[in-house]
Formats: structure tokens, C-alpha cells, sequence
């Protein structure tokens, strides 16, 4: 398994920054409350992992679930960027699993333990220039075990990339380096598909593909 000290894509990763509730088919199926802003949590450094590491499950009590994304990697640091200068702080856009342990994420009032078990935070494989990235006409899907759980237009986010950046960096500085979680889509086994999916279990393949980018895989034992 490789090391998530020193990723492919991010030499020197600094702050893993999540939006939560960001398509409106998923905050319909999880029922969750929402805001007129972007809901914001975190993940730490030892979630990060690469394109085919696997992902271990330490006890299926924990309830693994998964999360196809958009992820943005900021290029240049900044404060107060405006949504019309936001393109100029991304380095580029790759592919995320938000993976969750679902009855450690809602067992107190935050979010972190359950999103940051080791390797929970895969991206890749690749990342592409916003100047080569058609974010209005790209297509999100997650598979497990090839059968298809997710599927939408990146246009159905709430809030957008530039608009996410803008928000966060109004409050604080964005830093080279730092890599954020734009969303989920509907399709998850914590909304109304837990009587229909299982719970992730050891042997299942995850993909997370966007049109444009390629294809993210990471496997669970």
C-alpha cells in the first residue's frame, strides 16, 4: 500500500476541506437540514490515498459508505478571491471518494472521526487544468462492483467551484496545496437505499469516474 504522506498528485498536501449537502437530490434523500451557504467539515492528512490503494474495513459495524466528487487542488494561496478570479487560484480539478463510516460520522454532533479513518480521502488519477476541464458538461458516476449508484451533471451542484472558493476564502486563506471535497449526488446507501444496498463490504470495488478527467478505483478488505 503506498504512503499517503507524499500523494501522486499532491507532493505536499496541506488542508483536506470538505462541502457537504451540495446537490439538491442528495440532501432530499438524506433528509439532513441545509443553508443558504455551503456546509463545510473536514477530513485529515491520513485519509488521503491514491488511485488504487485500498481501503481497509476495520469493522463492518462502522457502516462504510461512499461518495463520488468533483475535488479541486488550489494552486496559489489567497484570501477574499472573488468568483471572478477563483479560476486563477486552481491548479486543477481531479476525482474524490468521500468515504464515510456512517455510525462513527453521526455519532456525535461532528462529522470528522466518521470521514477520517485512514485512506478515506482516494483522489485521482489524474488532474486536469481548469483551461481543460468542461466542468458545465461533465458527467459524475459512481459504480460498486460495476453496478452504477451515482450518476449526475457536475451542473447540479448548489454551489459551484468558484463560489465554493470564494465562500471559504472569505473566511480563510486558501492555501497552495489545499484540496476540497465539492459534493456528493444522490445514490449514497445512507438515503432512502439502505433497505435496497449493503453497507460496503470486504471485496467491493469502488469507482468514481468524470467525464474529462477518467476514473478513480479503489477496492475495500
Amino acid at each position: 500500500m503506498k504512503s499517503t504522506t507524499k500523494h501522486e498528485l499532491i507532493p505536499n498536501p496541506k488542508n483536506i476541506i470538505c462541502i457537504g449537502l451540495n446537490y439538491a437530490d442528495h440532501i432530499a434523500e438524506t433528509s439532513l437540514a441545509t443553508h443558504d451557504f455551503p456546509e463545510i467539515f473536514m477530513k485529515t492528512s491520513n485519509a488521503l490515498a491514491n488511485n488504487h490503494d485500498t481501503i481497509t474495513i476495520e469493522d463492518e459495524a462502522f457502516h462504510y459508505d461512499y461518495e463520488g466528487e468533483l475535488v479541486i487542488i488550489i494552486g496559489k494561496s489567497g484570501k477574499n478571491i472573488s468568483p471572478d478570479h477563483a479560476k486563477d487560484h486552481i491548479l486543477g480539478y481531479t476525482i474524490g471518494n468521500d468515504v464515510s463510516a456512517r455510525s462513527l460520522q453521526f455519532r456525535g454532533s461532528q462529522w470528522i472521526l466518521g470521514k477520517s479513518l485512514d485512506h478515506f480521502a482516494p483522489i485521482g488519477p489524474t488532474m486536469v487544468s481548469p483551461d481543460d476541464f468542461d466542468f458545465e458538461s461533465a458527467t459524475i458516476t459512481t459504480t460498486v462492483n460495476g453496478e452504477i449508484r451515482q450518476q449526475a451533471k457536475l451542473e447540479q451542484m448548489i454551489f459551484k467551484p468558484y463560489d465554493i472558493i470564494a465562500f471559504l476564502s472569505s473566511y480563510v486563506t486558501l492555501q497552495e496545496g489545499d484540496i476540497i471535497f465539492t459534493g456528493t449526488p444522490s445514490g449514497v446507501v445512507l438515503g432512502k437505499n439502505e433497505s435496497k444496498y449493503s453497507w460496503l463490504k470486504s471485496g467491493d470495488t469502488v469507482t468514481v469516474s468524470i467525464s474529462g478527467i477518467g476514473t478513480l478505483e479503489n477496492k475495500f478488505i
